[in-house]
């Protein structure tokens, strides 16, 4: 008898190990593969819209914004990325830094610059009133504007690591903007929002893992 209930403590025990590596997995690989939920109040914005929302920062010819979550794995696999843009176009075009945080303290600003070494405009968007005014419902995402017009908006890349030289769909979408060339024509996995929920579309409810 004591023999049998050892095989059930330890075929329970096992269970809920595996069943938490499944939950370990899901939260930090397998929900990155499906399209990111979107939220109720979405303001559908795609290539060729205007922009009729004021934004807290001013709009150059061209200009280019990056949307960053300090919590998102994807936003930080993707930042080498957006630095590479920064050092490669900055004396062409004008990026601008959202991050996406429930902290509105200028540590996080301070973070990020001191981090990243990026020299360029950096704000915090606690409420997500500038992601919802362009759109944008998941991190990490581009929008690049030509004035007002949306010129792009979408993902970096097929997959969070941006290792396909083919799908870089920003970075693609960027030459043909400084060269004054119409806008790509992309697949629609490039702007079908890939990556992590923002904070301010999200509960209060922390992850309980978080390996990175």
């Amino acid at each position: 008898m004591a023999l049998n209930y050892r095989i059930l403590f330890f075929a329970v025990f096992t269970s809920i190990i595996l069943g938490s590596i499944g939950f370990i997995f899901w939260q930090q690989e397998y929900k990155f593969t499906l399209p990111t939920p979107k939220p109720a109040n979405l303001i559908q914005l795609n290539a060729g819209d205007t922009v009729d929302a004021p934004l807290p920062f001013k709009l150059a010819k061209k200009t280019y914004i990056h949307f960053y979550n300090y919590d998102c794995p994807c936003s930080r696999f993707n930042i080498k990325e957006f630095q590479s843009l920064v050092k490669k176009f900055s004396s062409e075009v004008e990026f601008i830094a959202i991050l996406n945080t429930k902290s509105d303290d200028q540590s996080a600003i301070n973070r990020f610059k001191h981090k990243y070494d990026l020299g360029i405009t950096t704000i915090i968007d606690k409420d997500g009133s500038i992601a919802r005014s362009l759109g944008v419902y998941s991190t990490p995402q581009a929008v690049l504007l030509s004035e007002r017009t949306i010129y792009y908006k979408g993902n970096y890349n097929k997959a969070r690591f941006c290792l396909s030289k083919n799908t870089k769909f920003a970075e693609q979408a960027l030459i043909a903007l400084v060269d004054d060339e119409p806008p790509p024509v992309f697949p629609s996995i490039a702007v079908i929002s890939y990556g992590c929920e923002l904070p301010s579309n999200t509960s209060n409810q922390k992850s309980l893992f978080n390996l990175f």
